[in-house]
């Protein structure tokens, strides 16, 4: 059995609320109040707050002003652009992770991510899949690279299995092949299994958001 983690009160709140975005529950233009979120979700202001912040920084929110916010939400070119650049610097990422000798990291995030995969936990998965990718990331060991890819992650944090369950086995397969290829220590394939990866996922999450703003 794996150790129970509690998640913060705000991570809670901002992926109730990123959901509900995600989904069309709340709209692009509607204004939040801190007050009414936290009723609504059963905590204090505080979380919410927090809460506010994070999805700011995703620009999923606006704050104008220090208890109100406004859904900015997302639009498809955003989508599209975000997936797109990820693409190109996640697949440089893993042609230069493949010739690291550091993929110890790698095998571990990817058994965890396998393991939460196979047994259905959403929750647990993403948070391996996102230490999977960051390990390649430092396998790539280019600051500047990194750099660029921890901030396109809080634009737009990679939650798609917890709103699209499928993406969870099909990022299994993705990773068998990414991981395969670093293994193998093949930098072309590498490259190619993660853009691969990354531009399947761009077209779920675009027929999952596509299919909650028609809803």
């Amino acid at each position: 059995m794996e150790p129970i983690k509690i998640r913060p009160a705000r991570e809670q709140v901002a992926d109730a609320l990123r959901r509900a975005i995600f989904t069309g529950e709340i709209q692009r233009g509607e204004e939040l109040t801190q007050e009414a979120v936290a009723a609504q979700l059963g905590v204090s202001r505080m979380p919410v707050r927090e809460a506010f912040l994070m999805l700011e920084r995703d620009g999923l929110l606006m704050l104008n002003s220090h208890r109100k916010a406004v859904v900015r939400g997302l639009t498809e070119e955003d989508i599209v652009d975000h997936y797109d650049i990820r693409a190109l610097l996640e697949g440089e990422a893993a042609a230069r992770a493949s010739v690291s000798e550091e993929v110890a990291d790698i095998r571990a995030a990817y058994e965890d991510a396998r393991s939460a995969g196979l047994r259905g936990d959403a929750a647990a998965f993403v948070e391996a899949n996102q230490q999977f990718h960051r390990a390649v990331w430092e396998a790539a060991d280019n600051p500047y690279l990194m750099r660029f890819l921890d901030q396109l992650w809080r634009g737009l944090p990679p939650h798609l299995p917890e709103l699209v369950p499928v993406q969870m086995r099909q990022s299994l397969a993705d990773h068998d092949q990414i991981m395969s290829a670093l293994e193998a220590k093949d930098p072309e394939a590498a490259r190619r299994a993660m853009r691969h990866h990354i531009q399947r996922s761009l077209q779920q999450f675009l027929n999952a958001w596509r299919s909650g703003s028609d809803s």
